[in-house]
């Protein structure tokens, strides 16, 4: 009789330590550290990649927020578009929580070295030299900005966005053009938010936001451009075609 009442103990306790296991909350942010081979460029994303049990991945065609630890350009926060072949993000517009939204243009993306730089035939006028140089720059940053598939805020703009993170509990956000100012009504409208299992929701920026931003050495107090990171380790293929 003890043996079986200690049993049934035995098989209670597990009975309720299951559902607290279930409800042990996914952790939606991690961390991924790049390192690149030919040029040492390195850099370290704060990223909420699709789950599937433990296993991470983005997809072509989806749109994933990021806020990056870049060696050379800062603190940057937007989005990127995901999968093994990389698709144009374009503008975008975002929102936290009830705050007003902001829209992130592709042609306001930081300047690379590997930004296109041509230099215009000069003519000897002054006037008409620097106009030609005007315009030359305004078509590759324009071409550069159809064929970004990022689209960031870097400097200023990217510090008080991750400030609005910080104090905020929701993010959603969508293609400027995903969904038309008027006219016949679209679904793209209400895809802003994290695909779950039954319905789309906006992501959490919850604690897994912020030990990721730690990881990754990004101190919101500090109100500055992120350190340079160094040997960091090569990040795990997490695309998905």
């Amino acid at each position: 009789m003890t043996r079986l009442i200690y049993g049934i103990l035995a098989a209670s306790a597990l009975c309720t330590a299951a559902p607290a296991e279930a409800r042990k909350p996914k952790e939606t942010w991690t961390t991924t550290r790049v390192s690149d081979p030919i040029t040492g460029a390195s850099s370290c994303v704060v990223a909420a990649y699709d789950r599937v049990g433990k296993m991470e991945f983005s997809r072509m065609g989806y749109l994933y927020p990021v806020v990056e630890n870049n060696a050379s350009l800062g603190l940057l926060v937007g989005v990127s578009s995901g999968g093994r072949f990389r698709v144009p993000t374009g503008d975008i517009l975002w929102r936290v929580d009830q705050q007003p939204h902001r829209e992130l243009k592709a042609a306001d993306n930081p300047v690379t070295g590997s930004s296109l730089a041509l230099e215009p035939f000069k003519t000897g006028n002054e006037q008409a030299d620097r106009a030609v140089a005007d315009a030359m720059a305004k078509t590759a940053n324009l071409a550069a900005s159809m064929t970004a598939t990022s689209t960031v805020a870097s400097g200023e703009k990217a510090r008080e966005m991750l400030a609005e993170m910080l104090a905020g509990k929701g993010l959603i956000y969508r293609q400027a053009t995903a969904a038309p100012a008027y006219g016949l009504p679209s679904g793209e409208t209400y895809r802003v938010g994290q695909l779950t299992d039954d319905e789309q929701r906006p992501f959490p920026l919850d604690a897994s936001f912020r030990k990721a931003l730690a990881e990754c050495g990004i101190d919101p107090s500090a109100q500055q451009a992120p350190t340079t990171a160094t040997e960091l380790p090569e990040s795990p293929d997490m695309t998905q075609d």
